[in-house]
């Protein structure tokens, strides 16, 4: 899987944490001691209101039901209770999809492990995966917008996104060596966040291959959008690479716009 790029800055964006966070052994802390303080201190100065994180995973067992395999659950329920264990404001709620199967409907979780920022905006944010590498901070940076409640987007950008009136689902798929990725996820969980008709998914595309076929990924990061109804899904744009904010939000407000207001 290449990754491919037009513009912007590799890397995490100064956080330097976030190449510990990687795929470990379920003995041993996924967060690194030697970070875990640091996050704590950034945790403290940038949350203001509470935040619940959903993980959709599968209930612990000796046994392995053939179809339910769930390689990563383990280690992302990990991972999350170790985050949420860094402030008061975060709340963890683990979600057995088997069990509780009405959950997995009504958030409208295709895959496992599932991650949903928020509990008020109806799984519009959502991860697929283990957060490793560069795609935590993904993490991390959806729960500080939710918890500021303040739009990292452009105030152009978010007066272009009231016209979408019509349900638009964006999957951004991406790796986590990728460093490019984290800055489209980030674009992508915001236009969500601006907008109740805008759904995004951020797909560790490494952990989900079939889906990789589905959309032809063969370079991260890769944008999908479209525009999705009870009548079906009409593609409306594809994007790899590093895109910019406003050409991100043009091509969701054309997906998503009734004609006269996209123009």
């Amino acid at each position: 899987m290449e990754a491919g790029g037009k513009g912007g800055k590799r890397g995490s964006q100064g956080v330097n944490w976030a190449n510990s966070i990687e795929r470990s052994g379920l003995d041993m802390p996924i967060i690194p001691d030697k970070d875990r303080d640091s996050l704590k201190r950034e945790l403290r100065k940038d949350l203001k209101n509470d935040v619940t994180i959903k993980l959709f995973s599968q209930g612990s067992s000796l046994l392995t039901i053939p179809g339910r395999e769930c390689r990563y659950c383990p280690q992302t329920q990990q991972l999350m209770e170790e985050l949420t264990s860094l402030s008061p404001k975060l709340h963890l709620d683990v979600v057995d999809v088997y069990s509780q199967s009405e959950e997995r409907q009504k958030y409208g979780i295709e895959q496992i492990p599932a991650i949903v920022l928020g509990d008020d905006n109806d799984g519009r944010l959502k991860f697929y995966g283990l957060p490793a590498g560069l795609e935590f901070p993904t993490i991390v940076a959806g729960i500080k917008t939710i918890s500021r409640g303040v739009s990292p987007l452009s105030m152009d950008s978010r007066r272009k996104l009231k016209k979408v009136s019509k349900p638009v689902r964006i999957r951004v798929f991406v790796t986590p060596s990728c460093g490019f990725c984290p800055g489209v996820a980030r674009i992508a969980h915001a236009i969500a966040l601006e907008n109740s008709n805008v759904t995004a998914d951020v797909i560790e595309v490494e952990e989900f291959p079939a889906l990789a076929q589905t959309y032809q990924v063969r370079g991260v990061p890769k944008t999908v959008i479209t525009q999705e109804s009870k009548l079906g899904i009409l593609p409306k744009a594809q994007l790899v690479g590093a895109v910019s904010e406003e050409e991100f939000v043009d091509k969701v407000v054309e997906a998503g716009a009734d004609d006269d207001e996209a123009a």
